[in-house]
């Protein structure tokens, strides 16, 4: 199965309970404004680099918080940068702006502060005077190669940073040659994988990052800087023997499973790209399922179940050596729910309703993460948490807080993370922000030069 299909399928079910949040905020009652009190905001975005008008760059402004029906809306930069919102409602927005060869970039983002900037509007305001300065991506290009010095032909390429994610990534073309563009100033790994599968000898090519090597200790970072070409970032694939992995995918209670997928995901660290295209659909009830082409290494065995009302889920950890895995077993669970309540040191005002939660699975592959909004009392609540790893996070708290603790049954979570199953349904996730935090300023410089757009 294609690996942009697999991504997508488990995309669904990490961003499921982020969906179901925003469909609720919009079911909320919307408070009516006559049309004089309506806004307008307007202004311009330019390159960051030489101030010329950034054109046809996409503009998205988002109420802060969710609570509107016209959540978001979109505008275009025409020929001179310029773009406007029309009949707006007054309240708190977020802004944010790219597309094309331009990184999206939240207005305000820069000089060392990564919160958006918030934009106030007033009944009947008519704003301006927004400038949004657009750092020019930058692009990286290089060739694949196998181990004979022959072109890899349809290859997955992507660039991504640690602690962030991918950013970008582009196919190898029947010269071998790829092109990632787009790419905010940074360091960046590059990371070359393809499902090509030798069916007469088993053997796989193997995941390779820059500059040829399958151990992500030993990669190297490329350095972009806002509008840098760096061309050259060839890559060598080496090919292993592959193995079988065959299993069955079982649900205590149910006579029958439907629509069934199985992944097998990597185990890595948690700031490396999860690399999940060994999958195979359960074609009979009974759940059982082969997947080929596996090389050597550690994986997570994830497995979906959609019964058309509800989405279940299982894992389990599984190792890949020189002989086929028979009589792997992944049980399938029902999601759960998690309650909880943010509160402040000391009882610090605080605006709560601004807040994010989330659940961030603390390996590749294990659990579904989820979001929740929280109340304007504090308390939240997390839906469609399967069982798995996790580590609770906060955002998007004034720069004064932090994130003092997260406790469930009166121990400390946040540093270590907490290993959630259903058990836990009727406890409570107690989160404290401080506003006793420290500021740490500097400056970045390379060459005796500051560097601009770099992140710290």
């Amino acid at each position: 199965m294609d690996m942009r299909l697999v991504s997508a399928i488990f995309m669904i079910v990490i961003l499921a309970p982020a969906a179901l949040a925003r469909i609720e905020s919009s079911q909320m009652p919307q408070p009516q404004f006559k049309p004089d009190q309506l806004c307008t905001l307007e202004g311009a975005v330019v390159q960051s680099t030489d101030g010329e008008p950034a054109k046809k760059v996409i503009v998205t402004l988002t109420d802060f918080g969710g609570h509107r029906q016209s959540s978001q809306h979109t505008a275009v930069a025409d020929s001179n940068g310029q773009f406007i919102f029309k009949e707006i409602e007054p309240g708190k927005y977020t802004m944010q702006a790219g597309g094309g060869s331009y990184p999206f970039q939240v207005y305000g983002q820069g000089a060392g502060d990564n919160r958006p900037k918030i934009i106030t509007l007033e009944p009947g305001q008519h704003q301006k005077d927004i400038v949004f300065k657009l750092a020019p991506g930058a692009v990286i290009t290089g060739t694949v190669y196998d181990e004979d010095g022959d072109p890899v032909t349809g290859a997955n390429v992507q660039a991504f940073q640690p602690h962030r994610g991918p950013a970008g990534g582009g196919q190898t073309d029947d010269h071998g040659e790829y092109r990632i563009f787009g790419l905010e100033a940074g360091k960046y790994r590059v990371i070359v994988e393809t499902p090509n599968h030798n069916a007469a000898t088993g053997d796989v090519f193997l995941p390779t990052y820059y500059p040829g090597t399958t151990d992500s200790a030993q990669a190297s970072f490329v350095q972009v800087q806002p509008g840098d070409e760096i061309s050259a970032i060839n890559l060598i694939m080496s090919r292993a023997p592959s193995q079988k992995v065959r299993g069955r995918v079982i649900m205590p209670g149910a006579a029958r499973l439907l629509n069934i997928y199985v992944a097998l995901v990597p185990r890595a660290n948690e700031n490396f790209p999860s690399r999940g295209y060994f999958g195979a659909q359960v074609e009979n009830g009974n759940g059982d399922f082969m997947i080929q082409g596996v090389p050597q290494g550690s994986y997570f065995a994830l497995a979906r179940s959609n019964d058309n009302q509800q989405t279940y889920m299982g894992s389990t950890p599984v190792e890949v050596g020189n002989v086929d895995v028979d009589g792997l077993v992944v049980v399938l669970k029902s999601p759960f729910e998690l309650k909880g309540r943010v509160c402040t040191e000391s009882g610090a005002a605080f605006d709560f309703a601004r807040l994010r939660v989330w659940l961030q699975p603390s390996e590749n592959g294990v659990g579904g993460g989820a979001q929740a909004k929280v109340e304007p009392d504090g308390t939240f609540l997390f839906r469609g948490v399967y069982d798995g790893f996790y580590r609770v996070r906060a955002g998007e708290f004034p720069e004064e807080f932090y994130l003092k603790s997260v406790q469930l049954g009166g121990q400390d979570i946040l540093a270590e993370g907490v290993n959630l199953n259903g058990t836990q349904a009727g406890s409570s996730l107690e989160v404290v922000l401080s506003a006793n935090g420290g500021t740490v300023s500097g400056t970045v410089i390379q060459d005796s030069k500051p560097v601009p757009g770099a992140i710290v």
